[in-house]
């Protein structure tokens, strides 16, 4: 059979495109993976596109907002008063350069910096010191700002003056904002020392960290006004001997218990007021008043500021009494009246003590004199009205009388005197004064309720035999 007359071979041509078909699929195959990868990275390329794009809004945006960026100006704000860490490095774990005030301004050098939990630091430069500072505490103040945000200019560590408060001094307060308590109330014209600030609170109240007497708080700009480098610290006025239970204070030769004694001082005694406080080695405060021309230290717990004027000392012996016009001893005393309303009876009875000393405990002429107390006690019993011998049982008698219903014989009580609460008593003469055993330098004597000193300290009246 010839060549060309061979029969065509089926299972050949079968195997022929089973070949074909094969080696087609594995070609369609690899294109289909290559195909898939070329997507995979162009994905990858526009997802990290994307992102870069995205970050770079955030970051416009934020800039835009808060307006921190290289060469501008910005506050320390928002720390109460606290300051916040100038750190070596963009972390909360870095060490601290220095803290910087509540409004001082800094310059941003760079930033914004993350660290590993989250916080945001912008590098910034202070008096020529560079560091981290956390964002939050940075507000954008612009590019030329110097002003401080206050009104009122205080030096750091200068010396400043309490003033214009009428006299009732102003609130050292814990932080810098009006709600914040209350850590002393200092005194007008008492000196203080500039620790920082201003501080403005939410309600744009302005104020500054000051020391006093070991004392660090924040108290309000509108009372101070910047004192003079030789100023004398709570210079001026006079201050009232007090809460001494009756013991004569020493008058010291310097701020301390260890200084020698120049004699003594005694309760309701008042001094002219040179300086302080001033801190000894135990933390109590001295004060350097004037007695008599002679100058000496006393502790601070026995005497409190008053307006009322430098009263003389006639002996430095605290055996003798100091009040010239007191009586040596005890007079004849005439029975009190037996008619006549009771109120005007008691009033025109202690009336006829007006002149006698003071003495502690006193409660009778017996004593040569009397305490506040004794004397309304040595009154009123004479008068037939049982009445202990104490502020407290001054309280119990009769009834209580308002203020403006006074009448002649009404017991009246005051408060915060040499000690807190109701702790002084005296006996209403009508025309708005009142006979009390005052002082040790005053003796008996008879008082204006409209005087500063009585007036806001007084608690109550009451009215014997109603």
């Amino acid at each position: 059979m010839s060549q060309r007359n061979k029969p065509f071979d089926f299972n050949q041509f079968n195997l022929y495109i089973k070949i074909n078909m094969f080696i087609n699929a594995r070609s369609h195959q690899k294109f289909q993976r290559i195909a898939i990868c070329l997507a995979l990275v162009i994905l990858l390329f526009l997802s990290s596109l994307i992102q870069t794009t995205l970050f770079d809004f955030d970051l416009q945006v934020a800039s835009a907002e808060n307006g921190l960026k290289s060469g501008s100006q910005a506050r320390v704000s928002n720390t109460d008063g606290d300051g916040v860490r100038l750190r070596t490095e963009p972390s909360a774990k870095a060490s601290t350069i220095l803290t910087l005030s509540e409004n001082w301004l800094v310059t941003i050098k760079g930033g914004p910096f993350t660290d590993s939990q989250g916080n945001t630091f912008y590098k910034v430069d202070w008096n020529s010191r560079t560091g981290y500072a956390m964002t939050q505490y940075l507000s954008y103040a612009g590019k030329t700002s110097t002003s401080t945000g206050s009104s009122k200019s205080l030096p750091i560590g200068g010396q400043v003056r309490v003033s214009g408060t009428n006299g009732d001094g102003v609130r050292m307060r814990q932080q810098a904002k009006t709600s914040a308590s209350t850590l002393a109330i200092l005194s007008e014209n008492y000196l203080l020392t500039v620790m920082g600030g201003p501080f403005n609170d939410n309600n744009g109240n302005s104020f500054f960290k000051v020391e006093w007497a070991g004392y660090i708080g924040y108290v309000s700009s509108s009372y101070l006004t910047t004192a003079p480098k030789n100023a004398v610290a709570g210079g001026g006025g006079s201050m009232r001997v007090t809460n001494t239970d009756g013991d004569p204070i020493r008058f010291r030769t310097g701020p301390g218990r260890s200084y020698g004694s120049n004699g003594y001082v005694y309760e309701g005694q008042v001094l002219k007021l040179l300086a302080g406080p001033f801190k000894d080695s135990a933390g109590g405060q001295w004060y350097k008043l004037e007695r008599n021309g002679e100058v000496g230290y006393i502790d601070g717990s026995y005497v409190r500021r008053t307006d009322q004027a430098a009263t003389t000392v006639s002996s430095n012996n605290p055996s003798r009494n100091i009040n010239s016009s007191a009586p040596a001893k005890a007079q004849p005393i005439p029975a009190p009246a037996s008619n006549g309303p009771l109120g005007q009876r008691i009033a025109n009875y202690a009336k006829q003590f007006v002149g006698w000393r003071y003495v502690w405990g006193g409660h009778s002429p017996a004593a040569g004199g009397f305490d506040c107390s004794g004397l309304v006690y040595w009154v009123l019993n004479q008068n037939g009205v049982g009445v202990g011998n104490s502020v407290d049982a001054d309280l119990a008698v009769g009834s209580p009388v308002p203020a403006d219903k006074l009448q002649p014989g009404d017991v009246l009580i005051w408060s915060n005197t040499y000690k807190s609460g109701p702790s002084h008593s005296g006996i209403y003469l009508g025309g708005g004064r009142f006979i009390h055993a005052e002082t040790y330098s005053t003796g008996v004597t008879i008082n204006n309720l409209s005087d500063s000193y009585y007036a806001s300290r007084y608690y109550t009246a009451r009215r014997p035999g109603a």
